[in-house]
């Protein structure tokens, strides 16, 4: 019994001065956090933003122009196309067009295209006032036009 305590205290003695070891795991430790902790920034920052590079989009407004009578609230029907920058559609993209007290969102069908309804009204003493569009889809660049659809009162 006295010899194995004996040995474990001798292998004690002899790893404290080993100093490659005692100063080698620690250091063995530390960059293998370091390594971990950018490892897991990569992965999360990919799991929260799959798209590195996001694409720009085109957004096409039919009618840009529009007449509406007298100052009361009218209902308009605006038709937006959005493609990406090859011509592609891109399916369920959330368009919103603001404005003129009025507001009206929807998202886009598999050809790109969505009709959105708002019920504007131009101020007593104004003869014209604009729309703003945004528009927002994954994985391509943020799309915003202030001013892009004109409402002019007949």
């Amino acid at each position: 019994m006295e010899t194995s305590k004996h040995s474990i205290f001798e292998q004690l003695q002899r790893f404290t001065k080993n100093k490659k070891a005692v100063i080698g795991l620690p250091m063995k430790l530390t960059v293998s956090l370091i390594i971990g902790t950018i490892a897991l920034v990569i992965i999360l920052s990919y799991i929260m933003n799959p798209c590195m590079f996001p694409s720009q989009m085109i957004v096409s407004v039919n009618p840009i122009f529009n007449t509406i009578s007298g100052n009361q609230p009218s209902e308009l029907n605006i038709t937006v196309f959005v493609n990406d920058t090859n011509g592609h559609t891109i399916k369920d993209a959330i368009v919103i067009i603001k404005g003129l007290g009025g507001i009206g969102s929807n998202y886009t069908d598999e050809n790109g295209k969505t009709i959105i309804n708002i019920t504007v009204e131009l101020a007593q003493n104004a003869n014209e006032g604009y729309l703003d569009i945004s528009v927002k889809a994954a994985c391509h660049e943020k799309y915003i036009q202030d001013d892009l659809i004109k409402i002019v009162k007949q």
